[in-house]
């Protein structure tokens, strides 16, 4: 396997309008040269967000991908993420606990439906690490792993990302 710690703003895989210059374009190309196999890949066991910097798992063969995606299912690796959000948080802890789904008026974004009769089981655990007055330093630990759950929970509850265009953190609600 290799730790990768990526930065904000790298996209992690190929995708429509950004084919080249993502974290497994490099990876691929760092495994091809320095092992002198031309088939040489990296397999992916989970993503992280283009602008989320954070460590990431990444298989270096098939068998080592279905074992780490068997820890992730099976939750035996807890998944923490420290996050900014805007507001000073109510309480010290908490969980968020919503159905997330594309959102209705903007397929690019994820929405929460709490029903639970739209989209797919999401929970956050969070946890105030330091309060700055207009805004919360808070740990985040997944218990699912959906695309852009920190995101779309944290908006749900009106405390979005500090910075965050496109769920509402570029400006105070």
């Amino acid at each position: 396997i290799m730790v990768i710690n990526k930065q904000a703003g790298m996209v992690v895989h190929p995708a429509y309008a950004n084919f080249t210059g993502t974290l497994v374009n490099a990876l691929t190309y760092y495994l091809r040269k320095k092992s002198g196999n031309e088939e040489a890949q990296p397999y992916l066991v989970h993503r992280i967000d283009k602008d989320t910097s954070g460590i990431m798992l990444v298989a270096r063969d098939e068998l080592s991908q279905t074992r780490l995606a068997k820890e992730f299912f099976d939750h035996t690796i807890d998944r923490k993420y420290t996050a900014l959000v805007w507001g000073d948080m109510e309480d010290d802890e908490g969980t968020i606990s919503g159905n997330l789904a594309r959102s209705k008026s903007d397929r690019k974004l994820m929405a929460v439906y709490p029903d639970g009769e739209t989209g797919k089981h999401a929970v956050t655990h969070w946890k105030v690490i330091r309060r700055y007055g207009y805004v919360t330093l808070i740990e985040c630990t997944l218990e699912t792993g959906r695309t852009h759950q920190i995101r779309a929970h944290m908006k749900h509850i009106r405390h979005p990302l500090f910075n965050d265009a496109a769920y509402g953190g570029d400006r105070i609600l």
